[in-house]
């Protein structure tokens, strides 16, 4: 019996009566889909998903008098939630394809001492349900991969996504439900000649960027660069984007060692507009790999997440001439959640003597993308070209996370633009380089 919520009673329809383990053979057309809850109370959740690479599970929450709600929670193997509401009457229902089985308790005076020897450090895992109901993941309990997440979560919330936040859930909606439904009228603008740069190490990623590519409905030129030869990959992308230039390179400077080098080599000379792109991975696993998913697919989303992105930040250079660079406003550094400090890294210094080589003047405010992902002026790179960097001058891959050149360039090539516009799936602003510094 909860100490907080006497004579409670609950639903448990479809719920299995105990723990699924290993070798049940639990027939996923019999998984739980709906938890209900009668009456307010806190209560234990406890959720068993599916095999999944991103660790989320999308839940629909139904409460009478209230609209329908959406929420993306975080899912080990094994998750257990405290549920707090303070009405009677919810549902939580799970996406059949998402949950093997999901069960529901109240709480009981057993459960107090695991809740409050980790309450501080994972009530910022809260996830608002509507007025008066919250449910936070009580990661602390389910072993090595609870704390691998709560690190991986903590690590996204150091960069502006936390659990709860907009950006998150956004972006989580995007992942597993597709871009929004947009109107058919195309926004008056000019048609300049586009590049459209993609570097790819890993190349499993190709089905996801050709997708983004595709419904952009723009014509561009596509040079793919990759780090070892793939005939299979190099015939799927010429079937789609006839005339795509693929080029391998050895694997040195990420994706911003192969991007000079096409600059370099004068192939964006013919073109207004560059799109750079790249798969980002961070990690195979853990909270690095969570982190440089989100990363790559926020990014890509804001860059070319539709034909309504790309028609607006093409209207965006069109009204503004000045405009250079535009790129995701949740990943422009410095901000709110990364200082200047942690923004500069290790990179200063070379930076630095990067712009006065190129007669650029060293005091410019720091201002660039992270993740080296953006549309840029042709014309804006000139000074970066003028440097003539082979491929070689770019350090050998050891997985170098800061202090190389590459890392240096990332920041040098929003520094040499005077003006960055900021767009985001759906929304976009500009600031100019006098305006004020942001965090």
């Amino acid at each position: 019996m909860s100490p907080d919520a006497a004579d409670t009673r609950v639903a448990l329809p479809d719920v299995l009566p105990r723990e699924p383990r290993k070798g049940d053979g639990v027939d996923p057309s019999s998984a739980v889909s709906e938890i209900h809850i009668h009456a307010p109370g806190r209560y234990i959740v406890e959720v068993w998903p599916t095999e999944r690479w991103m660790p989320f599970v999308r839940l629909d929450v139904r409460r009478p008098g209230h609209a329908d709600r959406i929420v993306y929670v975080p899912v080990t193997t094994r998750t257990s939630y405290l549920l707090k509401s303070s009405e009677g009457g919810m549902v939580l229902r799970f996406d059949r394809g998402d949950v093997v089985a999901a069960r529901v308790r109240p709480l009981n005076i057993g459960d107090v001492g695991a809740l409050l020897s980790r309450r501080r450090r994972h009530k910022r895992f809260q996830l608002p349900l509507g007025r008066g109901a919250v449910l936070q993941p009580l990661l602390h309990i389910s072993g090595p991969e609870g704390r691998e997440l709560a690190r991986a979560l903590g690590s996204l919330a150091g960069w502006g996504f936390g659990t709860a936040s907009d950006n998150l859930q956004k972006t989580l909606s995007r992942h597993f439900n597709g871009p929004q439904a947009e109107a058919p009228e195309r926004l008056p603008t000019v048609e300049p000649k586009i590049a459209v740069a993609l570097h790819l190490h890993y190349p499993d990623l190709w089905p996801e960027f050709e997708a983004l590519l595709e419904a952009t409905g723009r014509q561009f030129q596509l040079f793919l660069t990759l780090t070892r030869p793939d005939a299979a990959l190099a015939q799927r992308v010429q079937a789609r984007f006839p005339g795509a230039e693929i080029t391998v390179y050895e694997n040195r400077g990420r994706d911003v060692g192969p991007f000079i080098q096409l600059l370099r080599e004068g192939k964006f000379d013919p073109f207004d507009l560059i799109c750079k792109l790249h798969g980002k991975k961070s990690g195979q696993s853990g909270p690095r790999m969570v982190l440089g998913e989100i990363w790559r697919q926020v990014s890509a989303f804001d860059l070319i997440g539709s034909r309504g992105v790309v028609d607006r930040i093409i209207a965006n250079f069109e009204r503004s001439p000045d405009t250079q660079m535009i790129g995701s406003r949740r990943f422009r550094l410095p901000n709110e959640w990364k200082g200047e400090k942690s923004a500069w890294g290790e990179n200063r210094a070379m930076a630095l003597n990067l712009l006065e080589t190129m007669g650029m003047p060293s005091s410019s405010r720091l201002d660039f993308f992270a993740g080296t992902m953006f549309w840029v002026r042709r014309g804006a790179l000139e000074p970066l070209r003028r440097l003539d960097l082979p491929l070689a001058a770019f350090p050998e891959e050891t997985g170098q996370q800061d202090g190389t050149l590459q890392h240096a360039l990332e920041r040098v090539l929003g520094m040499i633009c005077t003006k960055i516009g900021v767009a985001s799936d759906g929304d976009m602003t500009t600031d100019s380089r006098e305006a004020d510094p942001i965090g």
